[in-house]
């Protein structure tokens, strides 16, 4: 104690009281720094980070947008996506009337100028093979004198009548249905008791499945 005493000046004691005040103030000056006391001088480069910077202030520091750019090149062309689900069936349209049911091409032949003898001459004519036809038939006439003209189908009850003027051309215009169980011919016969010609004459046999389904 007494050698404590012998060393505890008023310098000493002065001493150790400044070394403590300035400890002390420079603890106090890192927690409590003065306003406006830190510049640009003293924060280290890339110290501050967007993340620090508050929200608002990030705001204002934005420009006003820019014009748009040109368009870029068109991108690669992705992949397909997955199938979507099928959609709802449409209602079923209207039934379309029903055509001639055939199974084969129209057979066609034509005839040209011929005399119609008094007692029946055949006309124009065309080779069927087995089964079953509509048959129609067209034939011109004409008369250096009044006459009457009767045409026929033979197989079928198709037949037709007309008058014929002198030099004015008649038409006469038949259809019927054949069944043949055989190869056998369409003919188209004509007779005229005064004596006329045909002038053009033609013929066309169109197969069908059934006799009885063509005439209904």
């Amino acid at each position: 104690m007494g050698l404590l005493r012998r060393h505890l000046t008023y310098a000493n004691v002065a001493a150790s009281l400044a070394l403590f005040l300035a400890l002390g103030g420079a603890a106090y000056a890192a927690t409590q720094l003065p306003k406006n006391s830190v510049g640009t001088n003293q924060i280290r480069k890339e110290a501050v980070t967007a993340a620090k910077i508050a929200k608002k202030t990030r705001q204002q520091l934005q420009g006003n947008r820019g014009p748009a750019g040109q368009q870029g090149p068109q991108g690669k062309i992705g992949k397909q996506g997955a199938k979507g689900a099928t959609g709802a069936r449409g209602a079923q349209g209207n039934t379309g009337a029903p055509g001639i049911d055939g199974t084969g091409p129209a057979l066609e032949v034509v005839a040209g100028p011929k005399l119609i003898e008094v007692g029946g001459s055949t006309v124009v004519s065309q080779n069927l093979a087995p089964g079953a036809y509509v048959v129609t038939a067209a034939v011109v006439v004409e008369s250096p004198t009044t006459t009457a003209v009767t045409c026929s189908l033979n197989g079928s009850n198709s037949e037709a009548v007309g008058n014929v003027q002198p030099n004015l051309p008649v038409t006469l215009t038949l259809s019927g249905v054949r069944s043949l169980g055989a190869a056998s011919a369409a003919t188209l016969t004509c007779s005229a008791p005064g004596g006329a010609t045909a002038k053009y004459a033609n013929l066309i046999a169109t197969q069908v499945k059934s006799a009885s389904r063509a005439a209904g």
